[in-house]
């Protein structure tokens, strides 16, 4: 019975989770903080009331409920990396008065809500970075009046409420790249925050010196209505339009919305019963809505938010609805809004400001057939380009009327008011709302469906002249007529292969562009070396390759688009060494991933969106000499069980990954220990972190052990095969050096670097060269490119740089007037530098496709007035930056391959109202925090007693 009962408490010590615990500050020593991995909010019972600090990392809990910490009265940080919470309860952060850093860091909440922070009186540290971030509610700055830190770094966000910054009073520091401003917006958030001398941190890559002119999205241009135009000219232009874009159907409910596609330009519902519009309602059509028409709805009230994201919205149209009061948060995102149409509406008043935030813009107001009495002159005086009101059929106060007039007259605004009758007091004006009550009741009783007409952004292109804010005419003389390919994933233009390569007796295969995996099985079992890059696998299923056992050594999947990798997909590669998965779209690795990889020594998961690998995964890989996990989304790592199970570890690139603070210092300390040189301010992320900035190491800053190239190789390595003709001398070098370069004739035409040696090009370089006139560096190991390098090239028609772990495009690096096609395909960058291809004038074709780039900025691809044909598919773009960048290409008849998803948008949209829930198992640290601790020890402590009680 005591052997029963002692191992039932063994089982049940071990059933006791440890996900939190305590960890050591850099240089503060008393601060308790604890770090909380693979964990939820039921983890928090682990934690002392006194901790005043809190980091959930790798979590998957999507809720914060109310009071979650309210037990932690004095906390005064909190930190959530990688949890994936899109919502937050309005009272999560009850209590918390003494909190004054809140980071966010890898989230999904694509919207920051004003309730949130309400409780937050003290914040002075805000950090929403990488959080999907669509949209900000405006009253949230008003929320945070001793702010003094700012991140919106890498979002989707294309504008903010500027008007609503001056709450922000000590505001000093800013983090706002990666977004995909819209340029305008761009230029008075500099404007603002230079005016108020706050400064603009910008994260830069290492090999840019000068990242501070910014990159922005450039407007296209339609056609706006004039000013001048009168009701009935408004009217006959919008029956002519629905004759041209006739696209319209028939519905009863607001939601029928949803068949329209994210791209409309123009919507107008007109008798469709509508009581309340909803907050976000048009939402998706953001990225290029410019015409929004309401008619005839019995509108009763209007959600704040409703016109949210309308940052490109021209014209608004309210008629015929029961809108007594103009709210003061209705137009708040409508920073474009030209013309405000609000006929028949039954408006008795104005509330102060409402108008306010279209004063910058709005150059035609429309109020007629309302109740009002009065507008302030103070209201009409914010409305600084305005050029016309109309504003018949209101019951106008007589003084009021008189002081409106002057005052139109003096700012040179046209106007129409009303020349009969007015009245000397309130008590005067006759009773008009029962009159226009009983005609609204009239219309809403005689309609059941309503009518939806729209236009998408293609028909508009076709009716419209589009121009492109400065940007310059085309040249007469145009390419062949434009083309857009739709298809369903990411496309290629290769014909896909899998060939020997020619010096390695047929054991080394290179596949390419291929789209399915079975086309492994043309090559033979005894293959030592496979390559597959720039290819479209999205699955590696089970036992993929289990019939190379005992031959394959190398293994490479590049490029490929790797989504998910089955258990068992390496069963069987007893002998497998390297392997590399490089360039993916991995978003977690774990133990039935690597099963049978017992002997790997090298590992490459770098340029993933990986934010998890699990403590299992080191129990099957004992002989791991060099792990690659940079340039992914990774915030914590189980270092200790890391540390215990890869004993011949020597080489561990962590670079480039939101490690944070608390993990990061733990991670200093096991690469210290094993001697692995690092950048370890860089690594600790100090902005956001307790630890004061430490010195750099003083040996290389790489985070990699592996022995960089030595800076002059001393001998030449390769073979160059001269293809001579009557027209070009062609040279093709395989496994080159740098120092091949110079076997070549200076009078070459053509080279291609092949398969070589090259992680470097210096300046002048290549200035011998001055005859050539294509050049192409293909899987050659090239990382850095000296300004200068490509000096001399003026005759240089086509550069192809591919397949390369080249992570950034310089601003210096094309200076060549000739270039008439660009190919970048199959790298790994990730950033291409303002003014990159400012001098291209004469290109015609850029080929971005398979990289790291999260925005492609159409501020950059302005600078080349001829290119007609751009490839970016490959790139994980974001929403907005996608959206942006297809119209802007369709606007300037520029070919792209265009990849569709109709449901992106209403997705996007459905996660901003709804709490989506998911669900996750998440494995434990190696450690445990003084509350579990306590627990086992109780545990512990009751066990010979119970032993005894069982005698």
């Amino acid at each position: 019975m005591h052997l029963i009962l002692l191992w039932a408490l063994v089982a049940l010590i071990g059933q006791v989770e440890c996900k939190c615990s305590l960890a050591r500050i850099v240089n503060d020593e008393r601060s308790i903080a604890y770090v909380c991995t693979h964990g939820d909010l039921d983890d928090l019972d682990e934690i002392s009331s006194d901790a005043d600090w809190i980091e959930f990392t790798v979590s998957r809990f999507s809720l914060i409920t109310d009071n979650a910490f309210w037990r932690f009265k004095n906390l005064r940080r909190l930190s959530f990396y990688n949890c994936h919470i899109n919502f937050i309860s309005p009272g999560a952060f009850t209590g918390l008065d003494r909190l004054e850093w809140l980071i966010f860091h890898g989230t999904k909440m694509h919207v920051a809500r004003t309730a949130w922070f309400r409780p937050l009186t003290n914040l002075r540290r805000l950090i929403l970075d990488r959080c999907d971030l669509v949209h900000i509610e405006p009253d949230l700055f008003r929320m945070l009046p001793r702010l003094e830190v700012l991140g919106l770094r890498d979002n989707d966000l294309n504008c903010l409420p500027i008007d609503e910054l001056p709450y922000l009073r000590m505001l000093r520091t800013v983090r706002i790249d990666g977004n995909p401003w819209l340029c305008e917006c761009r230029r008075k958030l500099d404007e603002y925050f230079r005016s108020r001398s706050i400064v603009q941190e910008v994260e830069c890559l290492k090999q840019i010196n000068d990242c501070r002119k910014y990159q922005c999205m450039t407007p296209i241009g339609f056609t706006v209505l004039p000013s001048t135009l009168t009701t009935q000219q408004l009217h006959d232009f919008n029956r002519d339009r629905t004759i041209i874009r006739g696209n319209e159907f028939q519905t009863n409910v607001f939601t029928s919305l949803d068949r329209l596609p994210d791209k409309t330009t123009w919507i107008e519902i007109s008798g469709l019963k509508i009581d309340t519009l909803p907050r976000y309602a048009f939402f998706r059509f953001g990225n290029s809505l410019r015409t929004l028409d309401l008619v005839d709805c019995g509108i009763t009230t209007i959600e704040d938010g409703a016109f949210a994201g309308l940052h490109k919205l021209q014209r608004l149209s309210l008629v015929g609805n029961r809108l007594p009061v103009l709210s003061v948060n209705w137009f708040r995102d409508l920073v474009s809004l030209q013309q405000l149409i609000l006929e028949r509406n039954g408006i008795e008043k104005i509330e102060r400001t409402a108008l306010w935030h279209v004063g910058d813009s709005l150059r035609h107001l429309d109020i007629q057939d309302n109740l009002l009495r009065c507008i302030t002159t103070e209201e009409l005086a914010e409305l600084t380009k305005l050029e016309r009101l109309d504003a018949m059929k209101n019951p106008w106060l007589c003084t009021c009327r008189t002081n409106l007039q002057n005052f139109l007259t003096q700012r040179n605004v046209g106007f129409e008011i009303n020349a009969g009758r007015c009245y000397q007091s309130e008590n005067e004006i006759p009773d008009g709302r029962t009159g226009w009550h009983e005609q609204q009741t009239i219309q809403n009783t005689s309609f059941t469906t309503g009518k939806v007409q729209w236009t998408s952004f293609e028909n508009s292109l076709n009716q419209t002249n589009i121009s492109v804010i400065g940007t310059p005419p085309p040249p007469f003389v145009t390419p062949s007529p434009p083309e857009v390919h739709i298809v369903s994933s990411s496309p290629t233009i290769y014909t896909g292969a899998c060939n020997p390569e020619k010096t390695s007796s047929n054991t080394v295969y290179t596949c390419r562009a291929i789209t399915s995996i079975e086309e492994l099985n043309l090559i033979p079992s005894t293959a030592r070396e496979i390559r597959i890059i720039l290819s479209n696998i999205k699955k590696i299923p089970e036992n993929t390759f289990a019939r190379f056992n005992g031959y394959l050594s190398k293994l490479e999947l590049r490029d490929c688009g790797i989504e998910s990798i089955k258990p068992r997909a390496f069963s069987n590669l007893r002998n497998l060494e390297h392997l590399s998965l490089r360039s993916n779209q991995l978003e977690s690795i774990n133990w039935d991933m690597v099963q049978g990889l017992h002997n790997l020594k090298h590992l490459d998961v770098s340029h993933n969106n990986i934010y998890r690998i699990t403590n299992d995964v080191f129990d099957h890989l004992p002989y791991l000499i060099s792990l690659d996990v940079s340039d992914n989304a990774m915030n914590c790592i189980g270092i200790e069980y890391m540390a215990h199970q890869l004993r011949y570890l020597s080489s561990l690139d962590v670079s480039n990954n939101p490690w944070s603070c608390l993990c990061g210092t733990k991670l200093a300390e096991f690469l210290d220990s094993r001697g692995i040189q690092y950048n370890r301010s860089s690594l600790l992320l100090k902005e956001d972190c307790y630890a004061s900035p430490v010195p750099e190491v003083t040996h290389s800053p790489s985070i990699s052990v592996t022995t960089s190239p030595t800076a002059r190789n001393e001998t030449i390595e390769g073979t160059c095969i001269i293809m001579e003709d009557t027209t070009r001398i062609r040279y093709r070098c395989t496994g080159g050096n740098l120092l091949l370069l110079q076997s070549i004739r200076q009078d070459a035409t053509s080279i291609e670097f092949y398969e070589g040696h090259l992680p470097r090009l210096p300046a002048e370089s290549l200035r011998r060269f001055v005859n050539l006139q294509e050049l192409i560096i293909r899987n050659s190991e090239l990382t850095t490119v000296e300004e200068g390098a490509f000096n001399g090239l003026n005759k240089l028609e086509n550069l192809t740089i591919q397949d390369n772990p080249l992570e950034m495009v310089g601003s210096s690096w094309f200076a060549f007037p000739n270039l008439g096609r660009l190919d970048l395909r199959g790298n790994s960058i990730k950033y291409i530098e303002p003014g990159s291809f400012r001098y291209l004038k004469n290109l015609t074709y850029l080929n971005l496709e398979g990289n790291d780039l999260r925005c492609i900025f159409t501020s950059d691809l302005n600078d080349m007035p001829n290119v007609y044909i751009v490839e970016f598919s490959g790139n994980p773009l974001k929403w907005r930056c996608r959206v942006e960048l297809e119209q802007f290409l369709e606007a300037r008849k520029i070919r792209f391959i265009k990849i569709e998803n109709s449901c992106e948008g209403k997705t996007l949209v459905r996660n901003l109202l709804l709490v989506n829930k998911t669900d996750g198992s998440f494995d434990c640290p190696s450690e445990c925090s003084k509350a579990s601790i306590s627990r086992n020890l109780f545990v512990l402590f009751i066990l010979p007693s119970l032993i005894t009680l069982a005698y």
